[in-house]
């Protein structure tokens, strides 16, 4: 072997060493290759990915604020109008506010106007009273209206509206907010069917209101009422009073108007003003006045008249008045009274007020009372068996005068009864036709 073939030989080992290594050298650098294009390719995928997702952020974040900005501007727009809403509903609070403190008033003046009015009729009712005219059941009947406070019948029904009506005491709040309608559900029965609409407090209000005035209407009504038949009732009675006194057939406007007063009044002279053009009621009233002071007048004279019986009972008239037969002599004589047949003893009362002028023995008439009434009227009471009163004393309707005999010109126990006008001798039994007539005004 030749030294170039020795010295070759340790060389190929070599090159077979180096040509692996060469080969594994580019092994690694293919996949490392591959490595960093595929860490290449996902770090610009990475970061386009990133890319469209800031600029798609971005864009999500403008849609985000225009939709936020669109909300907010849709919230102030809310906001304002319900703000509008709340002005105009307060203006119309206030407005309806003064609307019902204006109703209140004019109400308030109302009830002021039918208290006034209720004082009147009180006032009538209790002049007719203490004059003793009397009126018919429908007219007594008739009560005074119910006045009514404006106030009490708002609260009454149970309202807290936004207009008050006055100061008030301020209420707690309740620790826990009801329930809305709660109040109502546990109170109202149960019902089928959609439930009512609930009544505004401006609603209530105004209901109560018309309620109110609705009353204050039948009030007035019945005020009116009152006093037509009050009318209506004296009417009736001045119609009575003067049927009955025209059986006297003495002039009774003329007695009337000359009648006394009444004792025990007075006072200064207050003269009612009644505008009879201010409305129905005035003008009834002011028709009234007359009525009432012709009634009285009326009402004077029958109690100054001799229209009550002598003696109690039913008449027994055993002579009447005019020509007669004398009992004595059995001829023709004036009879100036009437004879009531009667039992010894038997009461006589005097039949209307007034002043004994005489009391004693007189002649024919035996035991004799005259009393001298008002108008020019007497009576006489003859006859009798007892004087009980002297002259100069005070007698009224009823008192005791004296009692039934047979002294004097006489056949058997009577009384011999007369009523004279100006000295003149007048039927008897006119005044008693008369008193029969108004026994129950008597």
């Amino acid at each position: 072997m030749t030294l170039p073939d020795l010295a070759d030989q340790p060389r190929a080992p070599a090159l077979a060493v180096t040509g692996i290594l060469a080969r594994r050298s580019f092994a690694i650098r293919r996949s490392t290759a591959l490595l960093g294009l595929t860490l290449l390719g996902l770090t610009t995928a990475w970061s386009g990915a990133t890319t469209w997702y800031i600029l798609r952020k971005d864009d999500l974040a403008a849609r985000l604020i225009n939709r936020e900005t669109s909300r907010q501007y849709a919230y102030e727009d809310r906001i304002a109008a319900l703000r509008a809403d709340i002005d105009r509903l307060a203006s119309r609070a206030l407005l309806d506010q003064d609307g019902v403190e204006a109703r209140v008033g004019e109400i308030a003046m109302r009830q002021a106007e039918l208290e006034s009015k209720q004082a009147l009729v009180s006032a009538v009712t209790e002049t007719l009273k203490a004059s003793g005219i009397g009126i018919t059941q429908a007219a007594k009947a008739s009560p005074g209206p119910r006045l009514i406070k404006p106030e009490a019948t708002i609260r009454a029904s149970g309202l807290s509206s936004f207009a008050p009506l006055g100061p008030s005491r301020p209420m707690p709040a309740p620790d826990m907010p009801a329930l809305r309608g709660a109040e109502e559900r546990s109170t109202a029965p149960w019902q089928s069917g959609e439930a009512a609409e609930p009544v505004s407090p401006a609603q209530r209000v105004a209901e109560a209101l018309k309620q109110l005035d609705q009353a204050i209407d039948k009030s007035g009504s019945a005020q009116l009422g009152t006093l037509r038949n009050i009318d209506r009732s004296l009417g009736e009675t001045q119609k009575s009073l003067r049927s009955a006194l025209s059986e006297t057939g003495l002039n009774t406007e003329r007695l009337a108007a000359s009648a006394t007063i009444a004792k025990s009044v007075g006072g200064p002279f207050v003269p009612i003003k009644v505008d009879p053009a201010a409305g129905p009621f005035e003008a009834t009233l002011h028709s009234l006045q007359p009525r009432i002071a012709a009634v009285s007048r009326l009402r004077e004279l029958v109690g100054q008249l001799p229209l009550r019986r002598p003696i109690p009972g039913e008449i027994d008239m055993s002579s009447n008045f005019g020509y007669r037969v004398d009992p004595f002599t059995r001829g023709p004589a004036m009879h100036t009274g009437m004879d009531l047949r009667a039992e010894p003893g038997t009461p006589i009362r005097a039949t209307a007020p007034g002043k004994v002028v005489t009391a004693e023995y007189s002649g024919g008439y035996g035991n004799m009372v005259e009393v001298e009434h008002a108008g020019g009227l007497s009576t006489r009471y003859a006859h009798m068996s007892a004087i009980l009163v002297s002259v100069g004393q005070n007698v009224s309707s009823g008192t005791l005068v004296g009692r039934v005999g047979s002294t004097g010109r006489s056949t058997g126990p009577h009384l011999h009864y007369e009523t004279r006008i100006e000295g003149d001798a007048m039927d008897p039994i006119r005044f008693l036709r008369a008193g029969d007539k108004l026994a129950g005004q008597l």
